[in-house]
Order: C-alpha cells, then structure tokens, then sequence
C-alpha cells in the first residue's frame, strides 16, 4: 500500500503511564475513505491511541502524519481544526440545547455584526440532515431525543466542522435494531462522500457489516490488520486474546434446581413506565429482563431500588412488604444495584479504586470514630484478588481502568457491603470478550455462594448462559417469562419485538 493512499498514519506510538505501558511502538493506518475497525479488549490501548489521535493526550515518542502532514501541535480544538472528530462513547451534547445549538457549538456562523446568525445555524442544520437523509427537528432539544438521535446529532456536528475523519467509539451500544440500520446509512452515505471512520465496537458481528478493514491491539501493541473478508470471529478472538474461542467457551451450561426460598417478589407493580410487574426471585437465583431499549426493565430496577416510586402493587422482601423512600433503606436490606451507566451513576471516577470499594461499606471500618485504613486496605486487596481486577495498585484513580474491570470494582463495592440481593443493569456493556467471560463466572459464583441477582441486558445471548429465568419485557409490560429448561432464543426475540400473541406467549 502507497502512504499516499493513508489519510492516516500513526508511528512507532508510544505512551507510559505510571505503572503501565498503554501503547508500546504502535503502528496504526487508515486508508482515504475507509471504514477502518479498532478492536482488542479491554485495557488493550484503544481509547489511549484515539485520545492521542484527537490531541486529548500526547505521545511520548512516535509521530503522527494525517492528510499529508505532521500533526505537531496538540489539544483537541487544534485536532478538529485539521478535520479530525471524536464521538465518544459517552456523547459530548448539552441537553438543555436544540439539536442546530449543539450542532454548531462554538462554530456558530455569525453576521456581520457579530452577531450569531441563528437563520443560518437552522438552514445549515437542515441542509446537513437532509445530505445524510435524516428526519429530525433541528430546533428540538437534545433532552427530547432518543438515544439513536444524539447519536445522529454528534455525527451532524462532526460534519459542521468540516471533518474528514471521524472516530466512532462505541456507535451501537445503545442502539435498537431500526437505529443501528440508520446508522449503517449514515456511514455509507460518508463514505460515498470520501469522509473516513475509525469504527471501534465490541460487537464483533457488526464489524463485518461496518468495517472495510479490521485492526487489533493486544497489551498495548499492534497484532494485525486486515480485509474484512480475510477474517472471521475466531480469529479476531485469537488476534484480541491469544486463545481459541473454543477455550474460552469450554464450560457446559446445566440447569440448576432453585431453592424454594423466594426472597423477593414483586405483585402487581406498576410505575411511570411499567405496569403490572409480577415475579418470584429465589435464593441463589439468576433472573434475566430482556426487552428492546425502552421497554422498561431499567425501570423495575430503579423502583426496586427505591430510586423511583411506584403507584401501585407491591414489594416483599423477605415474606415483608417493603417500600423503600430512597436507595439507603434499600443498600440497609441488603440490596445493591450496579447501573447501566457506570461512570456516571456506578463510580466516582477521580477517586482511587479501593475508595469506590469501599464507599457504601465503609462504616464497617470505622472505630471509635476513626477509619481503620489497614482493615479497609485488607478487605480491598482481598475483592482484588477474588474478582481479578487488573489494576496497578487499588490506589490508581478509577477512570484509569478498564470497563471490564470498573465493572468488577461496582461488584466488589456491593459484596463489600454484603448485599443479598444485586441488581445488575447491562453488566457487559462496551467490555471485550474474555472481559464478560470473567463477569459471566461472578455472577455464577455468586448464585452459587447464594446471592440472589437481576440482570437486566440487550445481549441475549448472555442472558441464555447465565440465567435460570428470563422475563421478556414489552413495551412496559412483562411479556412472558420462561425457564433455562424451555429457553428458546427465536420466540424471545420475537416476542421482545412484536409483544407476540397470546398463544405465542405461553
């Protein structure tokens, strides 16, 4: 390949932080026009390549040559001058602003007096929608989007800054079928236009839709770069792990006997979203909500959770009712809830790991009105060791590590606590491969050490491994429930979409 042929070029990367090597000599290129697709897994040295490429971080050796030219200065408003766009995992909108504000933020075009032209902010909008055959109301604020709309939005204001290359990190996390499908336009539409992606996903499955090509990192180095149609799933999970598939999946699923023990139930529980909620959770057992984006089942959670009240029904804990005024009588009985939204809503990302183990349990370590740092040091060590976070030390800042092992960090803070009862929404969310397959062992461990848990998730096919009931969740309302025994993952999707008959749903 001809280096005129790259619009990208990124040398010899290489990047220390303290106590860890992120990239270690990393070659990187993406042709003109292309949709070129970064994997590897957790920890792997993505997000630290693109945060050099959008001038977030600077390398410490290495160069970088994009569209002809050496990028020597850095900052990420420099980068997006040149024509480079980052849309992060976790979108960069303002809420409280319409879509043409956001769109334009920072680059409105302005009269001559000075003035913001908001004529020109609209019709530019508009014009920039219409190129990519988008319906949306360009006056609409953000917060009155869905998720699959902001997502078109930060493509939209990409564009209005002229970019000529454009990083997706995470596109489809959130995205329901329809919106993946606009999104698979969008992309073909900027690549007709000459416009280049950097597509990262977890998905390995739709990167042979996406991707034109596929590079992977592996413990901060580059492994390997190829057509899409030279590759297949197996081998990008050897490229991303150095092990087969067949080792990573080698254990059988069985069936386990459920205790008789029912330690929560929920009858007749209806909230802002959902209605009539009826379910048994039993000692030791893994119970699944499937359901497109929307249908509710983050919303049960929260209720149970007391971060949400109900109208109507009830919940008992215990044989008990209950009705928990906040999610501190629910954390003091025992019940803990790991979020859709770690970063925001699971963790303080500025504090140190051991600080965000710690945090709920903390009064465990209290004596005589003093912390006992040694014992809360002891019990933070031994959560490391159980659930195998990957960290330097427990006294690196949060937001250093992995998804995957943020995610462990969350478990950690609630068994910490002891809690009886975990609440688990969307637990492998933007982590890699062999990431899940160690979570997917800690729910199981847990199950069989007792604990009772929720797991709310997109991903079937995780829910089929590891639950012992799967409730389906429609449009509000609880579809149909069924056991490991009678799993049958075409009549849950196609119940999850349609809501299904009522024959169809027994």
């Amino acid at each position: 390949m001809r280096e005129q042929d790259n619009i990208l070029e990124m040398r010899a990367i290489y990047k220390l932080f303290p106590g860890v090597k992120a990239l270690d000599k990393v070659d990187f290129s993406v042709k003109r026009g292309e949709v070129n697709c970064l994997i590897g897994a957790n920890g792997a040295g993505k997000s630290t390549l693109m945060k050099i490429l959008s001038g977030a971080y600077v390398e410490d050796k290495g160069e970088i040559i994009f569209d002809g030219n050496e990028l020597k200065s850095h900052g990420t408003l420099e980068r997006k001058k040149q024509g480079i766009s980052v849309i992060y995992q976790e979108l960069s909108l303002v809420n409280e602003l319409d879509v043409g504000e956001n769109v334009f933020i920072n680059n409105y075009p302005r009269k001559r007096t000075g003035a913001i032209d908001w004529k020109d902010v609209y019709a530019k909008t508009r014009e920039i929608a219409e190129q990519l055959n988008l319906k949306i109301d360009v006056k609409a604020k953000v917060k009155s989007l869905n998720i699959g709309q902001r997502q078109l939005t930060e493509i939209m204001k990409a564009l209005a800054s002229n970019a000529k290359l454009i990083v997706m990190d995470e596109p489809s996390s959130t995205l329901s079928k329809n919106e993946f499908e606009t999104l698979l336009k969008v992309i073909a539409d900027l690549k007709s236009r000459g416009i280049t992606i950097i597509y990262i996903s977890h998905h390995l499955d739709e990167l042979f839709i996406v991707g034109d090509r596929i590079t992977v990192l592996r413990d901060g180095k580059f492994v390997v770069c190829k057509p899409v149609n030279e590759l297949n799933e197996d081998m990008l999970v050897e490229y991303m792990t150095g092990a087969k598939l067949s080792q990573i999946h080698k254990e059988e699923v069985e069936v386990n006997l459920l205790s008789d023990q029912v330690v929560l139930e929920l009858k007749g529980m209806c909230n802002h979203k959902v209605s009539d909620i009826n379910f048994k959770l039993h000692k030791g057992e893994v119970l699944g909500f499937y359901g497109l984006v929307g249908a509710g089942r983050t919303e049960v959670l929260r209720s149970i959770f007391g971060v949400d009240s109900y109208t109507k029904g009830d919940i008992i804990l215990n044989g008990e009712k209950v009705r928990f005024k906040n999610t501190q009588e629910a954390i003091k009985h025992k019940i803990g809830l790991v979020p859709e939204n770690r970063k925001a809503q699971g963790l303080v990302l500025i504090l140190p790991v051991w600080e965000n183990m710690s945090m709920v349990a903390l009064k465990r370590f209290i004596k005589n009105r003093l912390i006992s740092y040694r014992q809360t040091e002891a019990a933070c060590l031994d959560y490391k060791k159980k659930l195998n976070i990957k960290t330097p030390s427990i006294k690196t800042v949060t937001k250093n590590l992995s998804g995957g092992n943020q995610q462990k960090v969350i478990l950690a803070k609630w068994l910490m606590q002891d809690c009886d009862i975990l609440l688990i929404d969307e637990p492998t969310q933007g982590i890699d491969v062999m990431a899940k397959e160690e979570l997917y062992k800690i729910i199981r461990m847990l199950s069989e050490q007792g604990k009772s848990v929720i797991v709310v998730s997109s991903e079937l096919e995780e829910l089929l491994r590891i639950c012992d009931n799967i409730s389906v969740m429609y449009d509000g309302k609880q579809i149909m429930t069924t056991t490991k025994a009678n799993f049958n993952p075409d009549k849950i999707l196609q119940i999850s979409v349609t809501g299904g008959t009522h024959d169809e749903r027994k």
